[in-house]
């Protein structure tokens, strides 16, 4: 049986029989408050395809990366470790240990691989603090949002290269932390407003749709560098000063989910509202997510002018989100699944988790790969409450506790990382 309780279990889905991965906790608000799905079996809907847990034993896990078949690191929230899962086991001894901020959503929160012949390259994104695991709790202010390139060695993460200093503050929520390498082969690495939205002027930024904020200071976008820390280009989307020039997308509250589409290449993410308005975005370069001015679909929006939102002299553009959740549903984890191991049917086509139902969606693209089907009942693109017509047509599984990763393994089948209470 698996457990969603506590710790975690990396499951994987076979056809026939299968292996899943399991693994975190809150995406939106409260790491420690929010209420998950009872404990209980995870079921698939199709009835071909299956699950099995691949390991247990893990603390408070957020995120995983493959670093070659069977061989997995997990980031732990609070620890300030990364594990690692050989064969189904974990072994004794982490090969990272650092000292991390844990307050509600500060955390060992993003991880990337790459490798360049025989260097293995991992990129950890973590809040950082000058002193013991969790002291931000009692008053002590972490150093940052921090993002370091590593080497794997061995059993190991050594020769740490810090490439991006982001600010940890005005508060503990909404690090975001997501990041990942892009078919271009650079990292972007997505991040929230970090809690700077509650209209303290000292605050706010044009990043979070502020006419007249305070310059941009690395919050509230998809930020986009090369694998040495570097602008990947002479002239930014937005502009040309620093951090702006870093910028691929901007008005992000707090996204934990984001991939791109193998298909088109195009980048797609989740968002998480403040209660409401969950969001998932096809993501094209200068894209502005709305936030602060706007959550969910404009037209909800009484009091929403477009006129309202920081364009940066033109160069950045709103849309709408592809599909919206009015009651908090938490989405984290996306995935597009390039594999054919679950049937040809799957192929190329989007997954996403959420945390607070314990459900995975998965989603066929239409033909120019810039939008979602969906069922008749949700042409809106508006999902209600969990159970509002159409949603079933879009559950691919449910029971899977809080949902904080998806990946794709070496071996294609879908691994899915979770955690309760």
């Amino acid at each position: 049986m698996v457990s969603i309780l506590i710790a975690s279990a990396l499951i994987l889905f076979f056809i026939l029989a299968s292996i899943i991965p399991h693994l975190f906790v809150n995406a939106q608000q409260k790491f420690a408050e929010t209420e998950f799905q009872e404990e209980g079996k995870p079921k698939i809907v199709d009835s071909k395809l299956n699950f099995k847990t691949i390991a247990e034993g893990l603390t408070t896990p957020t995120t995983m990366a493959f670093v070659g078949q069977n061989d997995i690191l997990v980031l732990e929230k609070d620890t300030g470790m990364i594990k690692r899962i050989v064969n189904g086991k974990v072994l004794p001894k982490p090969v990272l240990d650092v000292n991390v901020a844990n307050s509600i959503e500060r955390c060992m929160c993003g991880i990337a691989v790459s490798k360049h012949g025989s260097t293995t390259f991992v990129f950890v994104y973590y809040t950082e603090i000058n002193g013991k695991d969790g002291e931000d709790k009692s008053g002590k202010q972490p150093i940052g949002n921090r993002v370091y390139r590593y080497e794997l060695s061995g059993d190991s993460l050594i020769n740490p290269l810090l490439l991006m200093d982001l600010p940890a503050n005005p508060g503990p929520r909404h690090n975001g932390g997501n990041i990942m390498i892009g078919p271009d082969n650079n990292l972007y690495v997505g991040i929230g407003d970090v809690d700077g939205s509650f209209k303290v002027s000292s605050t706010e930024t044009k990043t979070q749709n502020y006419r007249n904020g305070i310059d941009p200071d690395g919050r509230a976008g998809i930020l986009r560098i090369t694998q040495d820390g570097q602008p990947t280009d002479r002239h930014g989307i937005l502009g040309d000063s620093i951090p702006l020039r870093l910028y691929y997308a901007y008005g992000i509250r707090n996204t934990f989910g984001m991939d791109f589409d193998p298909v088109s290449g195009n980048l797609w993410d989740t968002e998480n509202g403040p209660g409401n308005g969950d969001e998932i975005n096809l993501v094209e370069p200068g894209f502005n997510s709305g936030w602060q001015q706007v959550q969910g679909m404009a037209s909800l929006e009484k009091t929403f002018s477009e006129s309202d939102l920081e364009d940066f002299d033109g160069k950045g553009h709103y849309s709408d989100p592809e599909l919206v959740w009015v009651n908090t549903a938490g989405p984290t984890a996306l995935k597009f699944f390039n594999s054919t191991k679950l049937g040809t049917n799957y192929e190329n086509d989007m997954f996403v988790g959420d945390v607070h139902n314990g459900r995975i969606y998965h989603f066929d693209l239409t033909q120019n790969r810039k939008d979602i089907i969906l069922p008749t009942e949700l042409s809106s693109r508006v999902i209600e409450t969990p159970s509002s017509p159409g949603v079933n047509n879009i559950v691919f599984g449910e029971g899977f506790g809080g949902i904080t990763d998806l990946e794709v393994g070496p071996d294609g089948y879908l691994y899915v990382v979770s955690i309760g209470e």
